[in-house]
């Protein structure tokens, strides 16, 4: 998605970082938790050193006393500031937990029920599909809405958008569901969104105001806000990994769903905070903390995500194996992953976030384990044999059955079994076709070994054929596709073999991209639309428009084709596509300028050469090379002679009668 740039010596920054602030911002009990901190050290430091976090911050509370917090790496490397401990992160999802606590405070007040329709509180809300009126509350909060996914147009982005929640309100009214109501649970962020414009339609106050005087200044969040405080140096850049530039600072307007910064000491006070009862009742943290799960979200036994409200899981499998409850919350932006953990009956919080890729929900797990071993609270796990191989075991007819084609979250999927080996052949669409990607042996009993803690089986529950990964050890399971009927007659000629860049992208927009579209030979009826390697599969209800069928997948969209005046547009995810294909040639000599504020101006170059740009103020300019990678964006560097190929693209960015000086030189 960020432009690739030439490679600095980025081993010596990273080396200078390590020598000069590890441990700068250390704090810690004295002689107590080593083994566990040693622990945070080394696999922190290990992801950092890896390349892709630019820096992190770690934190422990126990039976209410930060016992451990420290900051890694730089926050800002211009500055030579490094990380402590009162440097913000973004969290991402992890706001989704605050934004469930913000409802259930209103819930104790009276001022909302969680099993009345949320059109009672917001009759503004609407969508394309009457089934919208019966989402309650509750299932905002635990992914059972069966809203579209994630309306990204503007959700990650360089500033704050002033009009995003209305412009949510636009996309919801135009949008179906992928799914009955009460259900089936998904992981959704428009549900938190919407949840967000419902705090701010029943207090009467913006989310921001309502969380930082009813939660971060209850549970002594100093650091804490929503998107990062304004003019406060001290945030943790994202750094590009090939070489070393700062990433624009991220401000997120899904704000319900993942916009809060915070430390990860911050993060700690907030469980500690509800462990207290000091932002919600006992009675209410119950209800919070309970499994909430739909119905029909797996056929037997517990899902491997047990939603609560807001949580992820509300009882964490790995964990609950060893007889400890945890709850989990995990978040993951475009620049930023975290892992928040609380242990209720421990009065013990965790939590890590990084400035990058680094994987804060492994590492926050390993840290959570070894330090429930030094308490004592469970034994040190013995090393399991691995000298025991798995014998061929004949695949049963009623499996075989199961062979066909099933849709993923970004995957069309082709399942084969092989009888001569006992195996199970899991194939992806890449685009091309249907290539093998992993085959799994049978190991009896209905499953076939994943070979990594984990097991496939299949079953015909709900009127669908579905694939459920589970657990070795433990009856926890999670439906990762559903079957494709191969019956749909529509002709999908307008979406086959089309490549799209979004012309209304916006200048703030971090999110810069293109898509495709094709039809699935195999599948009549039935097109992929996808970006950056993904091809969910969508059967189509006309020629011109794509709909949601399935309910177990996850950011779903209804990609619609428009012809006018002899252009083809596409609408997806609020964005406005263009069929490459119909982009024009930059003329000799042409003057660009912006027409209309959103309607961007898209040329193709037809030579090798070197561009160049000024822009208007506010304006952007995205270069896309012939394979529609972003090749350079003036939102990340200055374009200064950037060579391009022929067949390049650029998209012009500005607002009503901006006008762009360029030089092309070929």
């Amino acid at each position: 998605m960020v432009m690739k740039r030439k490679i600095l010596i980025w081993g010596f920054c990273l080396t200078m970082v390590v020598l000069v602030f590890s441990g700068c911002s250390f704090k810690a009990e004295p002689k107590s938790y080593e083994k566990t901190i040693e622990t945070a050290r080394t696999e922190i430091w290990n992801a950092i050193s890896a390349g892709g976090a630019s820096s992190a911050t770690v934190a422990i509370m126990d039976n209410g006393k930060i016992v451990y917090e420290e900051g890694f790496a730089m926050a800002n490397r211009v500055e030579a500031m490094g990380v402590n401990t009162n440097t913000q992160f973004n969290i991402g999802s992890v706001s989704k937990v605050f934004t469930a606590a913000a409802v259930m405070q209103l819930v104790e007040s009276g001022q909302l029920d969680l099993d009345k329709p949320v059109v009672d509180y917001v009759p503004d809300f609407t969508m394309q599909d009457s089934r919208y009126q019966d989402i309650t509350v509750r299932m905002l909060l635990n992914h059972t809405s069966g809203l579209p996914g994630t309306m990204m147009y503007n959700g990650f982005a360089s500033a704050k958008d002033p009009q995003f929640l209305s412009e949510f309100m636009n996309y919801l009214a135009g949008c179906s569901l992928k799914a009955d109501p009460g259900v089936v649970s998904v992981y959704c962020n428009d549900g938190f969104t919407l949840a967000e414009v419902l705090v701010e339609k029943v207090t009467g106050q913006s989310y921001a105001d309502y969380l930082d005087k009813n939660i971060f200044s209850k549970a002594g969040m100093k650091d804490s806000s929503c998107s990062f405080k304004a003019e406060n140096p001290n945030i943790a850049l994202k750094y590009n990994n090939e070489d070393g530039a700062a990433l624009p600072a991220e401000i997120i307007n899904l704000m319900g769903t993942g916009g809060i910064s915070a430390t990860a000491a911050d993060l700690c006070r907030f469980g500690n905070a509800l462990l207290g009862n000091k932002l919600m009742s006992a009675e209410s943290f119950a209800e919070y903390t309970s499994p909430q799960y739909g119905k029909e979200t797996v056929p037997s036994g517990t899902p491997i995500t047990n939603y609560g409200l807001g949580w992820d899981m509300v009882d964490v499998a790995s964990f609950a194996e060893q007889g400890v409850h945890v709850l989990s919350k995990d978040g993951a932006t475009l620049q930023f992953n975290s892992q928040l953990y609380m242990i209720p009956q421990e009065n013990i919080s965790v939590a890590l976030i990084f400035a990058g890729t680094g994987d804060a929900s492994g590492i926050a797990e390993t840290i959570t384990q070894t330090l429930l071993e030094e308490k004592g609270i469970i034994p040190a796990p013995v090393a399991a044999d691995q000298s025991a191989t798995t014998a061929a075991v004949a695949i049963p007819n009623e499996i075989i059955g199961f062979a066909g084609y099933y849709g993923a979250s970004g995957s069309a999927i082709k399942i084969e079994f092989n009888q001569q080996n006992n195996t199970l052949e899991y194939k992806r669409f890449d685009g091309n076709g249907f290539a093998t990607t992993d085959s799994y042996p049978y190991s009896g009993d209905g499953f076939f070994d994943m070979q990594n803690g984990y097991r496939m089986s299949f079953s015909e529950s709900f009127g669908k054929k579905l694939v459920l990964q589970s657990m070795n050890k433990a009856d926890y399971s999670l439906v990762i596709a559903a079957d494709i009927k191969a019956n749909n007659p529509v002709d999908t000629s307008r979406f086959a073999g089309k490549a799209w860049i979004p012309v209304n992208l916006s200048a703030i927009d971090l999110y810069a991209f293109s898509a495709v579209t094709g039809s699935l030979p195999e599948l009549p009826g039935t097109i992929y639309f996808g970006s950056d390697g993904s091809f969910t599969p969508y059967p189509l209800k006309d020629e011109n428009t794509a709909f949601m069928n399935l309910p177990y997948a996850r950011d779903l969209v209804e990609p619609t084709i428009t012809v006018e005046n002899g252009t083809t547009t596409m609408t997806a995810m609020s964005y406005v596509f263009m069929d490459v294909a119909e982009i024009p040639v930059l003329a000799s000599d042409e003057k660009i300028k912006i027409e209309k504020t959103g309607e961007n101006v898209v040329r193709k170059l037809e030579a090798d050469g070197s561009f160049s740009v000024i822009l208007p103020e506010g304006g952007r300019l995205v270069i896309y090379d012939p394979s529609l990678t972003v090749l350079a964006d003036t939102m990340y560097a200055a374009i200064e002679e950037v060579p391009v190929t022929a067949g390049s693209y650029l998209m012009f960015i500005g607002n009503e009668g901006d006008e762009f000086v360029y030089q092309y030189s070929f």
